[in-house]
């Protein structure tokens, strides 16, 4: 019997070590940012963390497709990247949370939003972000959070924090 439990919490280690790596970043101490993939809405695969570190300052958002405040805050998202995409990386996740990719699809397309968006299909980012609130907007430069931005963030706030 005590094989058989050993055996069984093996292969259960072994599966949920397979599963998305888990890893948490201290937003409000200026904590580093690991790397971790996520596949954009069409399903292509990128690596975050290293975009996060060539060179640019981040607007790293994590949003939802129902959150009202997030409905008022993306349409300044993308003004603000249309205006500074050579200069700022500009990375939105869209979580899971109450949501289907279906449906963040369809507001990314209705809205014609066409910054970088990234669907967090497993919670791992929301999660490891702490978020505790939709949206959820950090300036990260270098690869480590610069600063969690007040919000809510609009054209004029997010040139002035970025132009810094």
């Amino acid at each position: 019997m005590k094989k058989i439990i050993l055996m069984m919490s093996m292969l259960l280690l072994f599966v949920v070590s397979c599963g998305t790596k888990e890893f948490s970043v201290d937003v409000d101490g200026k904590g580093k940012v690991p790397d971790f993939e996520l596949k954009d809405l069409n399903g292509k695969s990128a690596n975050l963390g290293k975009i996060m570190k060539n060179g640019k300052k981040t607007l790293f958002i994590i949003a939802a497709e129902w959150c009202p405040h997030c409905k008022e805050e993306l349409p300044e998202v993308q003004k603000f990247y249309n205006a500074n995409k050579d200069k700022v990386n500009v990375i939105v996740v869209f979580t899971n949370n109450n949501t289907n990719l279906g449906k963040t699809q369809t507001y990314v397309k209705d809205n014609e939003y066409t910054f970088p968006a990234y669907y967090d299909e497993d919670g791992t980012v929301t999660r490891g972000f702490a978020v505790d609130g939709f949206p959820f907007n950090l300036k990260i430069n270098n690869g480590k959070v610069d600063e969690k931005l007040e919000l809510p963030v609009d054209f004029d706030s997010l040139t002035a924090s970025f132009g810094k």
